[in-house]
């Protein structure tokens, strides 16, 4: 009898042993197969072991209640889907016999230790801490990592070509991601269109937004020309400083730390480098123009010095959609049966 049909006859086993043994009066099922992938069950009893770091996080912040039970939940749905992948893969590994060697995991330990500053013994102990994990259940997960790492490089192996263009584009793209988690200091011109005004009198005060901003750029005080112009009252005299801000996306906005523009304005400030004024922004009640006075200084120092961090997030990127594509083949031709 295989190993999987073997857990699977386990499984039930303690179903049947529960439900009907004459010892336990009124006993409770506590074990059950949650999935079956091919010919190997998934018990809740592995779900709630690899959830339960999850778990305590969730009984930490979120309030106990409705809004506590639909986190567990979205928890154990989610894990379970990742175990599904994890079988798959592995039952793949075993078919194309590619295996893990106890050195393979020792130098994984030692080489995430070593990227840490830190001894196997405290890394351990502190993902314990951190996770509620024990040092086995640490050394199944670098398994699992280590065998999907080894048939993903088989799957692409060879077909990987990562050209000096797809990492300038890698470059842009990461600088624009992170442009949105950086806070920034822009300054503001408001002239205010007065509700019912005539078109001429439309056509003036768009006529002297585009002569303030050729005036900013070829020079003059920005702070000056908002002390001469704007009708922003609140912070006219301030040269229109709006203070530090922050992308409505990041960290600092969700939790009220940084006030943030209006995504109109935001979504033109993010386009900008230091030192740089909006082109006139048209609004309903006016016109507007945008200094960035300056930003928080990039992650990235230049291209070259950023090209191998480029490269490794671009093989990431191919693993990552490698992985996708090759786990859909393999639900295609296994069969299914999930019980959550």
């Amino acid at each position: 009898m295989g190993r999987r049909a073997r857990k699977y006859l386990a499984g039930l086993g303690l179903v049947l042993a529960a439900a009907f043994s004459p010892s336990v009066a009124d006993a409770v099922v506590v074990e059950r197969i949650v999935a079956v992938i091919g010919d190997d069950p998934i018990l809740v009893s592995e779900l709630r072991a690899r959830a339960k770091p999850f778990l305590l996080q969730i009984q930490m912040r979120v309030r106990p209640g409705a809004e506590q039970a639909a986190a567990e939940s979205q928890v154990f749905k989610d894990l379970l889907q990742k175990m599904i992948d994890e079988r798959l893969e592995a039952q793949a590994a075993e078919r194309a016999g590619i295996t893990v060697l106890p050195d393979e995991i020792e130098n994984a330990l030692r080489n995430i230790a070593a990227s840490q500053n830190r001894s196997v013994a405290v890394l351990v102990k502190e993902a314990r801490a951190r996770s509620g994990m024990t040092e086995q259940e640490y050394r199944d997960e670098l398994r699992r990592q280590i065998i999907e790492g080894k048939m993903l490089q088989l799957r692409v192996k060879g077909r990987v070509r990562i050209t000096d263009d797809d990492v300038k584009t890698m470059y842009d793209r990461a600088r624009r991601e992170e442009r949105k988690q950086l806070e920034y200091h822009p300054a503001w011109i408001v002239l205010q269109i007065v509700p019912g005004a005539s078109p001429e009198a439309i056509a003036d005060r768009k006529k002297l937004a585009a002569e303030i901003v050729k005036q900013a750029r070829g020079g003059k005080d920005f702070g000056e020309l908002a002390k001469a112009y704007a009708d922003e009252a609140n912070t006219r005299q301030a040269g229109g400083d709006l203070g530090i801000r922050a992308p409505s996306v990041s960290a600092q906005a969700r939790s009220g730390q940084r006030p943030v523009l209006a995504p109109e304005f935001e979504n033109v400030v993010l386009s900008l480098e230091p030192g740089e004024i909006t082109e006139p922004v048209e609004v309903d009640k006016g016109i507007v123009i945008i200094k960035l006075i300056a930003r928080q200084p990039s992650h990235y120092k230049n291209f070259e010095e950023s090209r191998g961090e480029m490269v490794g997030l671009l093989q990431t990127e191919i693993l990552e959609k490698a992985k996708r594509k090759w786990l859909e083949e393999l639900k295609k031709r296994t069969h299914l049966d999930v019980r959550l």
